[in-house]
């Protein structure tokens, strides 16, 4: 670690564990706040909360694990407290990796460097956090929209007694994400056979739960689709090359 990330990262643990007890309130803040609007819309019933719940825990230790793997080079570029602090507010390291070396390359400076002074270590920073900034202006622009968009179409549904296009328009969200999530992945057989595998695991499973009535395959389904298109993947890699 450089000797500049590894004298100001003392300093820095302060701010870091502010940043993150505040960004914990938010959290708490906003779970309250939107169980209280659940509650008044009728949005989800408390079966679906707790099955959401469960989903939720069950589908995040991939994640997590991922996340930590890069966090771990993160650390070693930027030190720990940058670290636990940029990808405690927007658990991307990635990102931040890669706005990092933005940063260091438009002033013609490595990472881990001689040149990497006090100044460009601020520099990193400043712009780490900067490039994160349109994540909360959508939060801004978009939520109270669609809040409204909620409310109304709750109120024409209660009337007219038709079904929500928000479920839709969710599921068309979610699409969009994953699909540019996995575009890139398309050029490899062995990712495509991985992808494919997981869907048909995942239809399968669903297939199961309305079979049987099992609504605990749910909470199930992406940890079950996850582990079995690793696997399959990893033997496509093995025999296909």
């Amino acid at each position: 670690m450089n000797e500049t990330v590894s004298s100001m990262n003392g300093s820095l643990w302060i701010f870091a564990i502010l940043l993150i007890v505040w960004v914990i309130v938010q959290s708490l803040l906003f779970l309250r706040l939107a169980l209280k609007y659940n509650k008044k819309y009728q949005l989800a019933t408390n079966k679906e909360l707790k099955s959401a719940a469960r989903t939720g825990m069950v589908s995040v230790i991939g994640p997590s694990v991922s996340v930590m793997v890069i966090a771990l080079t993160l650390i070693s570029l930027v030190g720990p407290a940058v670290t636990f602090m940029r990808t405690g507010v927007i658990g991307a390291p990635v990102w931040e990796l890669m706005m990092a070396d933005i940063a260091t390359k438009a002033i013609g400076v490595d990472m881990n460097s001689p040149e990497f002074t006090p100044s460009v270590f601020v520099l990193v920073i400043f712009g780490m956090t900067v490039a994160s900034a349109p994540y909360f202006l959508n939060t801004i622009i978009t939520l109270k929209p669609l809040d409204m968009a909620i409310a109304k179409n709750k109120q024409v549904d209660k009337k007219e007694k038709k079904a929500s296009f928000l479920p839709e328009f969710g599921n068309a969200a979610m699409m969009g994400i994953l699909g540019y999530m996995v575009k890139d992945q398309l050029k490899n057989v062995t990712s495509c056979i991985a992808m494919l595998s997981s869907a048909l695991i995942t239809f399968a499973v669903m297939k199961l739960m309305e079979k049987t009535g099992k609504k605990w395959l749910g909470d199930w389904n992406m940890a079950i689709s996850i582990l079995v298109g690793m696997l399959i993947g990893q033997l496509a890699v093995t025999y296909l090359g």
